[in-house]
């Protein structure tokens, strides 16, 4: 304890003697040499706060000693937290005022050598030359390729060679500053090959190229990254004030979805307030006719049963009458009972199964058949966001649905190839062998067996219906811009992003973008749905009822025009639609 003490002075001396040989160099050289970091407590790892040094020669703070053995009561041994020397006895702890004035010197010292020094933080760049714990550096030194703190920075603001060093904002990322291939400081940019380079670069391979001083570089850089900023700044104005507009449109959305969802909502309790209302009616209209027609069932039940035993009674009394043997008695009370009876016909009782009145049944079916054809409806959905009516009720059930869309349409000679014949005013195509003489003209097919229509449909809700028959044709909707000349399938309807078709024969129906086959319609008649709002094409079987074969879903960018491709010795008709006859 006692040498411990009095080396620690002789080194306190020391310093002290060297601290005031009056050399700022030497002072500041001599700071790491000695500091106040380096005398710890071994428990909390921070400088000691009230030095006490224990029988084995270790020094601790006095309370960090103090808490380790209060925590070891129970073993009745104590330990040295560094070397583990056990004490049967808690030793007694004196302060080590000698160590504790040595710190406070130390700590003097520093802070008259550097008051604003401090040490490196997580984000901080360290001092290079410091020993133990890191000041933080406050110039990094582009010639030495090292970082300083203020007092290792002092032989540079004081010796003339070290002064002619360049000296820099404290910088981490050093190697991004040294020549891969020459191990030297990269001094030069150069312009030809855009990077930068050391001065033996220049001297080799760049020798005949551009170069010219980083500063130099970074002047003609630095407005061009001005108007990068202010280019930015302005572009993160406009998002952000498009975001702004975009949460808006979002609230106004929400709002409308919650309105519109609320009229629906009182639409549909309105709806079934009445339908549960129309049910109770009808339920005590009927409830009331069958206790009417029960009332008049039990009365003539309680009628008959009362006849019933009148007659049982009369059967007994002739059945006994005829076994007396006293004639007059016989011949008194046979007049009494053979008293003329009714004919034997019973009152009827016809069952009235006519619960409610004709008219209101007929209004019930009637309300029974619109509600199944509403269950028929399926709501479809566009798979594109640009469509500006995202989605819409559709019928596939009823034909009078689809009536009041019908539309006239007639086919466009331009657009048919030679082997097709047009009739009945461009409402029929025939496909054989024998060439029509049509003019030249660029809309026309020139391989596929195709036709067009002349009207252009867009922006609403059309339908159609087409007959053929042979061995089979092809119903669709093409763009204008869809290919006339040669075989390739940019010309084939439906096989192509400019139209959509379904194949129809006895054998079978066939979509061919999907390849998806189904059964052979029952029908040869065609009925085709198309919802430009919507995005859907809507292929139906017309029978008795309408059969869903095919539907499309896409955004319609342009006007769709009706087209039919005929195979050999077959043919398509259009059908005239009367929209009044739903």
């Amino acid at each position: 304890m006692k040498r411990l003490s009095v080396s620690i002075l002789h080194k306190h001396r020391s310093l002290v003697t060297v601290c005031h040989s009056g050399s700022p160099f030497t002072m500041a050289a001599a700071r790491p040499l000695l500091s106040a970091d380096q005398f710890t407590c071994s428990v909390c790892l921070d400088v000691l706060k009230k030095p006490v040094t224990i029988p084995c020669g270790h020094n601790y703070c006095l309370d960090c000693i103090n808490d380790y053995w209060d925590q070891s009561d129970t073993v009745e041994v104590y330990l040295c937290p560094q070397c583990r020397r056990s004490f049967n006895v808690r030793p007694e702890l004196n302060r080590n005022t000698v160590l504790a004035e040595i710190i406070e010197k130390l700590n003097e010292m520093q802070s008259d050598v550097a008051p604003s020094q401090s040490y490196a933080g997580p984000d901080d760049v360290p001092c290079d030359v410091c020993p133990g714990r890191k000041w933080r550096a406050v110039k990094t030194c582009l010639t030495c390729m090292a970082s300083y703190c203020e007092s290792h920075l002092q032989p540079h603001r004081e010796f003339e060679a070290l002064k002619k060093h360049k000296l820099g904002d404290p910088t981490g990322n050093l190697e991004e500053k040294i020549c891969e291939k020459h191990q030297r400081v990269l001094e030069i940019f150069c312009r030809t090959d855009e990077t930068c380079v050391c001065l033996l670069c220049v001297a080799t391979e760049h020798k005949s190229h551009d170069t010219v001083t980083p500063e130099e570089e970074r002047a003609g850089r630095q407005s061009q990254l001005d108007k990068e900023k202010k280019g930015l700044r302005k572009r993160i104005q406009e998002t952000e004030k498009r975001l702004v507009e975009i949460k808006e449109s979002v609230v106004k959305i929400q709002k409308s979805a919650k309105k519109e969802l609320q009229n629906h909502e009182d639409t549909f309790n309105f709806l079934t307030q009445i339908i549960q209302s129309l049910r109770s009616k009808v339920t005590e209209t009927v409830r009331d006719h069958e206790q009417k027609e029960v009332r008049k069932a039990e009365e003539l039940m309680e009628q008959l049963e009362k006849e019933i035993k009148k007659l049982k009674k009369t059967s007994a009394e002739l059945a006994q009458l005829s076994h007396t043997d006293d004639h007059i008695h016989f011949l008194k009370k046979f007049p009494s009972l053979c008293v003329p009876m009714s004919d034997g016909v019973s009152p009827k009782l016809t069952a009235n199964s006519d619960f409610l009145p004709e008219t209101l049944k007929k209004d019930l079916s009637e309300l029974q058949r619109h509600l199944q054809e509403m269950s028929g409806w399926e709501f479809v959905k566009s798979r594109q966001t640009e469509v500006k009516t995202p989605s819409c009720f559709q019928q596939n059930m009823s034909r009078n649905s689809f009536l009041q869309y019908s539309c006239h349409l007639s086919m466009d000679p331009n657009t048919a190839h030679r082997r097709l014949q047009l009739t009945e005013w461009g409402a029929k195509v025939t496909c054989s062998e024998t060439l029509t003489p049509y003019p030249d003209h660029p809309d026309r097919f020139d391989w596929w067996t195709q036709v067009l229509c002349k009207q252009p449909l867009s922006g609403s809700r059309f339908y159609w219906e087409i007959e053929w028959s042979g061995d089979g044709a092809e119903v669709g909707v093409a763009y204008k811009g869809i290919s006339r000349k040669g075989k390739g399938k940019d010309c084939g309807l439906g096989s192509n992003d400019k139209s959509w078709s379904l194949l129809c024969s006895d054998s079978s129906w066939q979509n061919k973008k999907e390849k998806a086959e189904g059964h052979p319609p029952l029908s040869h008649r065609i009925g085709v749905y198309l919802d430009c709002p919507a995005g859907s094409l809507s292929i139906y079987r017309v029978s008795d009822t309408m059969s869903l074969l095919l539907r499309y879903r896409s955004t319609f960018t342009e006007p769709l025009y009706p087209g039919f491709r005929v195979r050999p010795n077959s043919s398509v008709k259009i059908c005239p639609l009367d929209p009044s006859d739903q």
